[in-house]
């Protein structure tokens, strides 16, 4: 098993734990598993390895997830969103082929900061929103994604500043996550960052990803209506500084 997903008995049991976090994360909040998952994990093994293997994962449990949240999803919203981060996501994928192990964790540390901001404090409900600053949401999302797997700050920006519904803003995030991870996985693959270890590290993840939704959806309907921004910061804070602090080791040596 270690030599099919090239990773050491530690890097695996790291892994591991870092999917589990992630996925109760998201289960709870409807967000949250490229956010937490790739920076901890990166922790670990290059950015890039961990990526794809989130893709597949998401891909994998979450189109699941579209079928049991459609219905109370935000669908208009999800259309545009959707139209705008296939326009982004090509940009996101060449700087994750281009750039270093540790400017992407900077990287990501300072998206995740970002997204930590903004969960902070619940939004009132506004006007809807134009189409293009939509479009514009779903095409900053796209660059996130193709970069980290990581389509959530702007994503979730954007359902917390128009969404007033957290049932419906949690269902719409968990079908737009992996709808842009169905998209994206073409381009990844192209860009040579999805082989057989990558695959093979993603299935091995799905059962533990499966675990940990469902304990993430069994806490958020006992105590999600007022817990779960609380939880979802403090999570974001931690995975950000891990990730900020170990770019930081890497550029210093």
């Amino acid at each position: 098993m270690l030599s099919a997903v090239g990773l050491t008995a530690f890097q695996l049991s790291a892994t591991a734990a870092a999917i589990m976090f992630a996925s109760v994360l998201r289960g709870f909040t409807g967000f949250g598993f490229a956010l937490a998952a790739v920076p901890l994990a990166s922790l670990f093994m290059p950015p890039s390895r961990i990526v794809a293997a989130i893709l597949v994962m998401q891909l994998g449990i979450g189109l699941r997830d579209c079928f049991m949240e459609w219905r109370q999803s935000d669908r208009p919203a999800l259309a545009r969103l959707t139209i705008g981060a296939l326009a982004g996501m090509p940009l996101g994928v060449l700087a994750l082929a281009l750039l270093s192990a540790s400017q992407v964790r900077a990287i990501l540390g300072v998206a995740v900061l970002g997204a930590a901001a903004l969960t902070w404090k619940p939004h009132a409900a506004r006007r809807p929103p134009p189409q293009a600053l939509t479009l514009a949401t779903g095409f900053t999302s796209g660059v996130f994604h193709g970069l980290a797997a990581m389509a959530g700050p702007p994503a979730v920006a954007y359902f917390l500043a128009f969404q007033p519904k957290v049932a419906v803003m949690r269902s719409s995030l968990m079908v737009f996550f992996p709808v842009v991870s169905l998209l994206s996985l073409p381009m990844v693959y192209a860009a040579g960052l999805l082989d057989t270890a990558s695959a093979t590290l993603g299935l091995l993840g799905m059962p533990i990803m499966i675990g940990g939704g469902w304990l993430g959806t069994w806490a958020f309907k006992r105590y999600g209506a007022r817990s779960y921004r609380p939880l979802a910061l403090a999570a974001l804070v931690v995975t950000a500084a891990a990730s900020i602090i170990r770019a930081l080791v890497d550029l210093a040596g």
